[in-house]
């Protein structure tokens, strides 16, 4: 079991990034952690990992407490293993010895077998003799996933880990980690401000907001039930109309055309998103809402909401 336990952590009384956050995760989980850029999500990684001294709390791998930096020679839990947007790769070596360095334990045709299998993934076996240094960014990300994957750690921190990847290598990627997670029973922990990536490959998320966990449910929960509109639109387009003094909100998909009754609406525009098109509407009280259906809605004048999720 990890168990994160009351992690505070602040630069100056000021400057509070995190202020006690708290998880236990069972082998086998993929958990995943949503906030805003700089609301201390890669911070909680990094103390996690051994890698930064919390101010106060502790990170217990096993019942065994994680030590921070200050108290190890060489900083960093054997059995975490972070990735992050360091990338942490060794620039004057191959893409392939980057790799091979990591799995020294294997039998020779064991280590040529695995590091294959890890480029072949990354789709980097085309440049497994480049220098390290001469990769993109986007590759680099790439090589610092492969070779996080070659430890096989029990526990692995993935921070904004498809930021620089294609749509496909995301998929690729994602779902050999999602396959990992079960075969081995490692545990992972995502971390993004996309909302809407981390619930692809998450069963449990927590929001982190103002340096606390605010919420932590299903993926299904935050898209369809949001505490409010800036939690909501992480993941996801998320319309907010008024309805006297109420506040009303509903993501695209939650409507239905009717012909009576309902709420009057005005088409402005539709624009393409390949499996859906997206329809622009304005209320009556001049409010833009965005509506999704498999062809442009033009005609549509009226809609009755299929739910009403609503703040005071």
């Amino acid at each position: 079991m990890l168990s994160i336990r009351q992690i505070h952590f602040s630069y100056n009384e000021q400057k509070k990034v995190l202020q006690g956050v708290s998880i236990d995760l069972e082998p086998g989980e993929i958990f995943g952690i949503v906030g805003a850029s700089g609301g201390g999500k890669s911070t909680l990684l990094k103390i996690t990992a051994g890698l930064l001294d919390a101010s106060k709390g502790s990170v217990y791998w096993n019942n065994e407490r994680v030590k921070g930096p200050s108290e190890r020679l060489i900083p960093g839990h054997p059995e975490i293993q972070l990735v992050n947007q360091d990338f942490n790769l060794d620039l004057f070596h191959t893409v392939k010895e980057n790799i091979l360095v990591k799995i020294l334990h294997l039998t020779e045709k064991d280590r040529i077998r695995f590091c294959d299998e890890l480029l072949d993934l990354v789709e980097l076996k085309s440049m497994e003799a480049q220098q390290a240094r001469y990769l993109s960014g986007g590759e680099q990300q790439r090589l610092s996933i492969a070779r996080a994957l070659a430890l096989e750690s029990e526990v692995l921190l993935l921070d904004e880990p498809f930021s620089h990847l294609d749509a496909h290598l995301r998929l690729k990627i994602g779902a050999y980690i999602k396959q990992l997670v079960e075969i081995r029973h490692t545990i992972c922990i995502l971390v993004s401000h996309e909302g809407d990536e981390v619930m692809q490959w998450c069963e449990k998320i927590a929001f982190l907001n103002k340096g606390k966990f605010s919420r932590v449910d299903e993926p299904q929960a935050f898209y369809f039930e949001p505490s409010n509109f800036n939690e909501g639109a992480y993941f996801g387009e998320l319309n907010e109309i008024k309805e006297g003094k109420t506040k009303i909100l509903f993501r695209p998909c939650e409507y239905k055309v009717v012909q009576k009754g309902g709420m009057e609406v005005e088409f402005t525009d539709s624009v393409f998103f390949g499996a859906y098109w997206k329809s622009f509407f304005k209320t009556g009280n001049k409010e833009t809402i965005i509506l999704y259906a498999n062809k442009p809605l033009k005609k549509v004048k009226r809609i009755e909401l299929k739910s009403k999720n609503t703040k005071a």
